[in-house]
């Protein structure tokens, strides 16, 4: 799927157009299997396009899919999309603060689904360890007491 330095493919373009129509939709289906494909796209090893997915707005939408509670799998997958964008460069981990994620990301440490946990917990590192100004902005927003809590269930679980 291109070289280095390559963008998106044609296909790529084609896939991510109908996608982010698909996740602008009222269908849950719809958001969930646009937003997995968006997921595999940026979960390339090499190259993801994380500028031709920004482009394609659907950042805020993502976020708002972190509130989901109800619809786990959409939340998953908006989580990983959302941390494979927040591993680019500083001003898209920042376009990923500016949406409003982390603090929703700080509320889903506590979910009750280990895999969006996890995807939490990953995006959360993402973006602390982008720069000294971001890891502050997390940890003011209280991040630690959730952190020492899971990290206390994970040990307790483990003892037993």
């Amino acid at each position: 799927l291109g070289g280095v330095g390559a963008g998106p493919t044609e296909s790529q373009i084609k896939i991510m157009r109908m996608a982010a129509e698909s996740v602008q939709s009222a269908n849950i289906e719809e958001q969930y299997h646009a937003t997995t494909q968006f997921r595999k796209l940026l979960s390339k090893e090499e190259n993801p396009p994380i500028p031709a997915v920004i482009e394609c707005g659907v950042v805020p939408r993502f976020v708002e899919f972190l509130s989901q509670d109800e619809h786990q799998q959409l939340q998953f997958e908006a989580a990983w999309a959302l941390t494979n964008i927040a591993s680019g460069t500083h001003d898209q981990t920042e376009l990923v603060i500016q949406a409003g994620a982390v603090p929703l990301f700080i509320r889903l440490i506590n979910s009750p689904h280990a895999d969006v946990k996890e995807q939490s917990v990953w995006a959360l590192g993402n973006i602390a360890g982008d720069s000294p100004n971001f890891r502050d902005f997390v940890l003011s927003l209280n991040v630690l007491p959730p952190l020492l809590q899971l990290m206390l269930q994970l040990l307790d679980e483990q003892a037993k």
